[in-house]
């Protein structure tokens, strides 16, 4: 069973796999992905397996941009606008997260092998997840968790 986080990044412009890569291996985490180095600069990728620990599951990072990726992530999005509601006047946390995610271009979405994943898989995605907000003006959710901005609990997810 997995556990996933996603980034609703809502900038027009892609992280490419070796970006992501080169960010994650200047904090010193040595990484593997199940791709050829041609594809690592490709514009339109999808999905890749990130290994951190060759005796460990991958995580499984996928992208789903808006118009593409057979409606999945207009799918995702309009579910999470059923879970979040409509907001009341005084809920201006609940109302940045809806105005986020109208804005959203497309989704990353991490999937951790909860089953087969230890602390430096977890710290692994913490830091993709950090590298997405930041320069892809991204807005963090984590499963059975909520939605977060820069380390903030924005809205809780029950």
């Amino acid at each position: 069973m997995g556990y996933f986080t996603r980034v609703f990044c809502s900038t027009n412009h892609k992280p490419k796999i070796s970006g992501i890569l080169t960010h994650l291996k200047s904090d010193g985490i040595n990484l593997s992905v199940n791709l050829t180095e041609s594809e690592l600069d490709a514009e339109n990728w999808t999905d890749f397996e990130l290994t951190y620990d060759n005796a460990r599951l991958p995580l499984l990072v996928e992208l789903n941009r808006k118009g593409e990726s057979e409606q999945l992530a207009e799918e995702e999005l309009e579910e999470f606008f059923e879970i979040i509601g409509k907001p009341k006047f005084y809920e201006l946390n609940k109302k940045k997260v809806i105005k986020h995610l109208k804005a959203t271009e497309y989704i990353v979405c991490i999937q951790l092998p909860t089953n087969d994943i230890v602390d430096k898989g977890y710290d692994v995605n913490g830091e993709l997840m950090e590298y997405l907000e930041l320069n892809f003006n991204g807005m963090v959710q984590a499963d059975k968790e909520g939605f977060y901005l820069r380390d903030e609990l924005l809205f809780e997810l029950k």
